[in-house]
C-alpha cells in the first residue's frame, strides 16, 4: 500500500491570514447576545469550572480561607459576570501564591533562629556565641558584690574597673579598697616586681600611694607596705619617717581591716643594725583589725603605757622585730579571738602562751632562752609547728584538740607534751600516749628505724607520718631501744596510712627503713619519696624492684617518686594562718611529680603547684 506523501507546509500568504486580527463586525457579531436558552447552560458549565479551579488555587497557596467581603461580592455577580470573575481570581490567584512563597521563604531564618535559640548554621552559631561572650552579666550583679569583688583585686586592677563602664566609676571609690605598694611598681622599672626583695622608697611610689589615699575616701580594707626599703641617710630619712606618718594617719585607713608592714633599713647606709620604730599611728587601728603583720621594726616600751585592746584580731604575724618579753605579752594578752599566731627571727629569754581561742602555732628560726616555751591552757588549739626552733625546753599542758605536731628534733632536749616526756626525743616513760595527733613530723640527721618506732608508739591513732633527713641536725640519739617483733606498735596496725621521707637517698640503710614500712603498715595507702639530687629512669627501676616486695603489708600501698625543694621553709607562714589545708607538712617542700615527657627521650621534673 502506498504511502500517503505528507502535506505540504502552508504558505506564507495562508499564515498570514490565519494570524489576521479579527474585523470589527466580526468581534460585533461574537459579542452579540445570545439567546437564553443557549446562554444558561454555558454558565452553569463555566461556573462549575470556575469553582473547581478556584479551590486548586486555594489549595496551592497557603490555604487560606478567603475573605467574607470577597465571597460575598462573587455571590453578587451576575451570571454572565461569573467567567471573568473566576478568569481574573484564578489569574490573581497565582500572584498571591507566590508572594506568600516567597513570604514564606524570607520568614525561614527566623523561625530557625527562634526554635534553636541562633544556633542553626555556622554563622548564627558563631553570632551568637560572640553575643554571649560581649553580654556584661557582672554588671548585673549588685552594687555590694561589685564593691566586694574590687576590694579583693589587686590595687592597679582595682583601680582599672573605672573605665569598664559608666556604673563602674564610683563603686571603686566606695569599694574597700586594696592598697600593695609592692604592686604599684611600674612594670618597666628597675626594680621589677618578681624580685621579691625589698625596693626603694621612691618618690614615684610615694606619690602614688598618697594620690590613691586622697582620691579614695575610703574605707581601705588593706594595706601592705612590706617590700619597701627605707634609707636612714639624713637627708631623706626624716621625710620618709614623716610621709609614712601622715598616711597611716589618713582618714581613709580609719576602718582598716588588714595591715602588712615592714620597715626593712638598708644595711648599706646604716652599719649599726638598728631597727626602725614602730610607728605610734600604727595602734590606733587596734580596734578594728583582723589580720596583722609586723616586721623589721623595734616595739618601743611605750606601748605598755597605752591601754591595749585588739577585740578583732584573729591572725598575727611578728618577724624580725626587736621586742622584749614583757611587751610582747601585754601585745599577746589584748587579742581576745586571737587564731592563728606566727612568730619569725624573734629572740626572747623566755616565752609564756596562753588563749582560750588559739588553734595554730608556728615558729621559725626562733630563740628562746633557759626559760623555754611554755603553752597551756589553749582547749583549742589544733597544730603545733616549729622549724628551727632553739629552745632547749618545751612544755605543752591542756591541749586536747592538738592534731598536727612537729617536727620534733634531738636538738630539743627536752619536750613535755601532756604527760608524755622526750629526752633528747627519747621517751621516759612507757605508760603514757598522745592519741589525738594525726600528723606528725620527725626530723633527724640520719636514718634511725628504732628511733622513729620508739616515738610511734606512743601515738597509736597517727594517720600520716613525715621523716625528714637534715645534715644540719647534728644531734645524736644515745640509748634507742631495738624495735622487738612480738610487740606491735598499734598505729602500723590500724591507722597509718601515708609516709612521706623527704630528701631520700636511696642507699642501702634508706631501702632497708622504708622496706620495714612496706612489709609492717597493714592500712598503709601510700608511701612518698622526695629527693634533692638528680635521677634517671634506671635508678628509678631500681629502687621500685627493691621496694616492690611480695608479701607487703597493704598489697594496695603506693610508691612514688617525687622532686623536691631543699628549702624546707617555703610558705610556712602561710599554711600556719590557712587552717583549712590538712596537712601544713605538705608546703615544705615544693613537689615536682617525677614523669617522662613525651618529646624528648629523657625525664624531666614537672613542677607542680599544690592549694591550701
Amino acid at each position: 500500500m502506498k504511502k500517503k506523501p505528507p502535506l505540504a507546509p502552508a504558505p506564507a500568504a495562508a499564515k498570514k491570514k490565519a494570524a489576521a486580527p479579527v474585523s470589527a463586525a466580526a468581534k460585533k457579531k461574537a459579542a452579540a447576545p445570545t439567546p437564553a436558552a443557549a446562554k444558561k447552560k454555558p454558565a452553569a458549565a463555566v461556573r462549575s469550572a470556575a469553582k473547581k479551579k478556584l479551590e486548586a488555587a486555594v489549595a496551592a497557596s497557603a490555604k487560606k480561607k478567603p475573605s467574607a467581603k470577597r465571597s460575598g461580592a462573587a455571590k453578587k455577580k451576575p451570571a454572565a459576570a461569573v467567567p471573568a470573575a473566576a478568569k481574573k481570581k484564578q489569574a490573581a490567584a497565582v500572584p498571591a501564591a507566590a508572594k506568600k512563597k516567597q513570604a514564606a521563604a524570607a520568614a525561614m531564618p527566623a523561625v530557625k533562629k527562634r526554635a534553636s535559640g541562633g544556633t542553626a548554621g555556622s554563622r548564627p552559631l558563631k553570632r551568637a556565641r560572640d553575643d554571649i561572650d560581649d553580654a556584661d552579666l557582672i554588671s548585673d550583679l549588685p552594687n555590694a558584690i561589685l564593691g566586694t569583688i574590687i576590694s579583693l583585686l589587686p590595687t592597679k586592677d582595682g583601680a582599672r574597673t573605672q573605665a569598664i563602664a559608666r556604673q563602674w566609676r564610683p563603686l571603686w571609690r566606695s569599694a574597700p579598697l586594696n592598697v600593695d605598694a609592692d604592686d604599684l611598681y611600674t612594670a618597666d622599672s628597675r626594680y621589677e616586681t618578681r624580685c621579691r626583695r625589698p625596693r626603694p622608697m621612691t618618690s614615684s611610689i610615694i606619690s602614688i600611694i598618697s594620690r590613691i589615699l586622697s582620691a579614695h575616701p575610703g574605707p581601705v580594707r588593706r594595706f601592705d607596705f612590706r617590700l619597701i626599703c627605707i634609707y636612714p641617710t639624713k637627708r631623706g630619712y626624716a621625710k620618709d619617717a614623716a610621709q609614712i606618718e601622715s598616711w597611716l594617719r589618713s582618714q581613709s585607713l580609719d576602718s582598716l581591716q588588714e595591715l602588712n608592714m615592714f620597715f626593712p633599713v638598708s644595711t648599706l647606709a646604716d652599719r649599726t643594725g638598728k631597727l626602725y620604730p614602730l610607728p605610734p599611728a600604727v595602734l590606733r587601728f587596734a580596734s578594728t583589725l583582723v589580720v596583722a603583720t609586723i616586721g623589721y621594726c623595734d616595739f618601743p616600751k611605750e606601748i605598755l603605757a597605752s591601754s591595749l585592746n585588739f577585740p578583732l584580731l584573729k591572725h598575727f604575724t611578728l618577724q624580725r622585730v626587736s621586742i622584749s618579753e614583757d611587751i610582747f605579752h601585754g601585745v599577746f594578752y589584748a587579742c581576745h579571738v586571737l587564731e592563728t599566731l606566727f612568730l619569725q627571727d624573734i629572740d626572747m629569754a623566755y616565752l609564756h602562751i596562753s588563749s582560750p581561742t588559739l588553734r595554730s602555732i608556728g615558729f621559725e628560726d626562733c630563740y628562746v632562752g633557759e626559760g623555754g616555751l611554755l603553752i597551756e591552757d589553749t582547749p583549742h588549739l589544733e597544730r603545733l609547728l616549729w622549724l628551727g626552733l632553739d629552745c632547749e625546753t618545751i612544755r605543752v599542758n591542756r591541749a586536747p584538740k592538738l592534731e598536727i605536731l612537729g617536727p620534733l628534733s634531738p636538738r630539743n632536749s627536752n619536750i613535755q607534751i601532756g604527760n608524755l616526756v622526750f629526752q633528747g626525743l627519747i621517751p621516759t616513760s612507757l605508760n603514757n600516749s598522745i592519741c589525738t595527733v594525726k600528723v606528725l613530723a620527725l626530723q633527724f640527721s640520719q636514718t634511725n628505724l628504732d628511733a622513729v618506732l620508739n616515738i610511734l608508739r606512743f601515738f597509736p591513732c597517727l594517720e600520716k607520718l613525715h621523716v625528714l633527713w637534715n645534715k644540719s641536725s647534728k644531734a645524736k640519739m644515745k640509748n634507742v631501744c631495738h624495735y622487738d617483733p612480738l610487740d606491735p606498735i598499734k598505729c602500723l596496725e590500724t591507722h597509718l596510712k601515708k609516709i612521706v621521707l623527704k630528701n631520700y637517698k636511696g642507699r642501702e640503710r634508706d631501702v632497708s627503713f622504708a622496706k620495714f614500712f612496706v612489709l609492717s603498715a597493714k592500712v598503709l595507702d601510700e608511701i612518698k619519696f622526695e629527693l634533692n639530687d638528680k635521677i634517671d629512669e634506671k635508678w628509678v627501676a631500681d629502687q621500685h624492684r627493691l621496694l616492690e616486695v611480695e608479701n607487703k603489708a597493704s598489697p594496695d600501698a603506693q610508691i612514688e617518686f617525687i622532686r623536691a625543694s631543699s628549702y624546707l621553709y617555703a610558705k610556712l607562714d602561710l599554711d600556719i594562718h590557712d587552717l583549712s589545708t590538712s596537712d601544713p607538712f605538705n608546703s615544705l617542700c615544693a613537689d615536682r611529680p617525677f614523669r617522662r615527657c613525651r618529646s624528648y627521650d629523657r625525664f624531666h621534673w614537672l613542677e607542680q603547684s599544690r592549694l591550701g
